[in-house]
Formats: structure tokens, sequence, C-alpha cells
């Protein structure tokens, strides 16, 4: 199976417990790729752990991780076509 990253935010008031991440850290499989934020880690592991995470983490919101490609910037010299 090919690796995910998955997007984890704790919902609750305050930062995330320690207590979690140290549970999250045991899992079998769980990468820590980014943990510097107060309420969101970033975490790269196979689908099966990433949907038991869901699961046993009900005051956490666990979606994949998303990227978007920038639009190319317009060229230099090109004028833009005004209405």
């Amino acid at each position: 199976m090919a690796l995910r990253r998955y997007v984890l935010r704790y919902r609750l008031a305050g930062a995330k417990p320690e207590a979690d991440v140290e549970r999250i850290r045991r899992l079998e499989g769980v990468r820590f790729i980014d943990e510097s934020s107060p309420k969101m880690l970033l975490v790269e592991c196979d689908e099966e752990p990433g949907a038991a995470l869901a699961e046993a983490l009900p005051d956490w919101v666990v979606a994949p991780e998303q990227t978007m490609s920038l639009p190319e910037p317009p060229r230099k010299g090109v004028e833009e076509s005004g209405g």
C-alpha cells in the first residue's frame, strides 16, 4: 500500500493533549512529519492506520492531506487583456 499523509486537528479548546500525541506515536506504521502546531499534526501512514486514527480519536478531525498547484505567474512582457 502507498503511504498517505493525514492532517489531524484537535477540535476542543486548548492545545493538543500530550497523551493523545503519545498514543498516536505508539501506533505501528505512523510517522510524524510535523508536530509544531499547538492543535495539529501531520503524519504519514497507510490507509488502514489512518482510518483507525479517525475512529480512535473522537476529539480529533482526521483528513487526508490535500495539496494544490499554484498557477503559473504571467509571463513577463505579456500584457493582460483588459475590458
